[in-house]
């Protein structure tokens, strides 16, 4: 059986390409496509090596979004089609918590819910085939507000109430100019979003896990009931070997080396 989901890994497992492997479905995930992924973010949550992480789609698609045909098999049964809608909004959380920078590495078409993926990912990468769409108004269906408030974070209010009410594709230069997408490149997607964190992956892994959680806890206006949370990371970044480190190579006027502790 094909996996649903891939993941390579560099030889020093710094970095992670995850790639969703549903070419006859353009990518559209049903339940063991979005439970893989959930379940391979949360396992790279626990790399010690891990610095950056892209996501993708094989085929020369990002992601369609749900299966419908999957997911409308599941609506016969209430308690079945409530523990599919929460096993799609667990992979979300797990792409999006991880605490390594997420660059989602699009092309082709990137909607519904596969748009909601590319918004958990901290950048956007895309090239001249990608075409992003929430085309909610067009199946009568109301977008979740979680989404809506990362993709108008992003996009602003005008721009994502037009999206949200033609149910419109949106082509790549449109999407950049609209600031869904960080890059544009003319070249291989996979590379450019690669290069585009390259510099990352020298950075203190425990700082960015720290300003990640902050920012993604500002996005959701959540900031109060993470404080805990964030300020424990805080604590253990300022008491880090990392820290002493940095701290003695910029006296010493030296490249600082992180290891995330």
């Amino acid at each position: 059986m094909t996996e649903s989901i891939i993941i390579e890994t560099s030889d020093d497992r710094r970095l992670a390409i995850v790639k969703i492997n549903r070419p006859q479905r353009r990518n559209a995930c049903d339940f063991e496509a979005w439970t893989r992924l959930r379940d391979i973010f949360r396992e790279l949550a626990h790399e010690k090596a891990l610095r950056l992480a892209i996501l993708t789609g094989e085929g020369g698609h990002f992601c369609a979004g749900d299966d419908i045909i999957a997911f409308r098999a599941a609506m016969n049964d209430p308690e079945e089609a409530e523990t599919y809608r929460a096993r799609i909004q667990e992979c979300y959380a797990a792409v999006q918590d991880l605490p390594v920078p997420v660059i989602a590495a699009l092309s082709g078409v990137c909607v519904g819910g596969g748009c909601s993926l590319a918004l958990c990912c901290d950048f956007r990468v895309g090239d001249a085939s990608a075409k992003v769409g929430v085309p909610v108004a067009k199946l009568g269906i109301v977008y979740p507000t979680i989404q809506l408030i990362r993709l108008s974070h992003l996009i602003g209010i005008s721009e994502t109430r037009r999206w949200l009410y033609t149910g419109d594709m949106v082509d790549a230069e449109q999407a950049r100019q609209a600031g869904f997408l960080d890059l544009l490149t003319t070249g291989d997607v996979l590379k450019a979003a690669q290069e585009f964190g390259a510099g990352m992956m020298d950075s203190a892994p425990l700082s960015i896990a720290g300003s990640k959680m902050q920012l993604n806890a500002i996005a959701a206006n959540r900031l109060q009931e993470r404080e805990a949370q964030i300020a424990e990371l805080s604590d253990k970044a300022n008491n880090s070997e990392d820290y002493k480190n940095a701290a003695a190579a910029f006296s010493q006027k030296r490249k600082p080396t992180f290891q995330g502790r």
